[in-house]
């Protein structure tokens, strides 16, 4: 499995993307785009209907509450989604590298 669809598969599982938006989706020829897309579609829907759980899937998942609070000030309402989606695959991006460069050294 590449780095991509660990991406993939690790963020749909966060976000329960296969019980709300694949079930006709074959998951196994997404990109990261096709990703982004998807998340930023279940981001609009946290944000209109459980703005409190998008924030604890947030902190959850480390993203800095400094830089969703500019995206939120700073972006126009339609671009939000999408701009929150790439903060959470650029972390997850990078937690994923930072595991297995601890994995190399051991």
């Amino acid at each position: 499995m590449g780095l991509d669809q660990n991406i993939i598969n690790i963020i749909i599982n966060q976000f329960a993307l296969q019980k709300y938006q694949t079930k006709d989706i074959d998951v196994s020829d997404f990109g990261l785009r096709d990703l982004e897309l998807l998340l930023a579609q279940r981001i609009k829907y946290l944000i209109d209907y459980d703005r409190d759980k998008l924030m604890h899937s947030l902190y959850r998942i480390d993203i800095d509450e400094d830089r969703v609070k500019m995206i939120f000030k700073n972006s126009q309402s339609d671009m939000i989604p999408l701009r929150i989606a790439r903060l959470i695959i650029d972390r997850t991006i990078k937690k994923i590298q930072w595991h297995q460069q601890i994995n190399d050294i051991e």
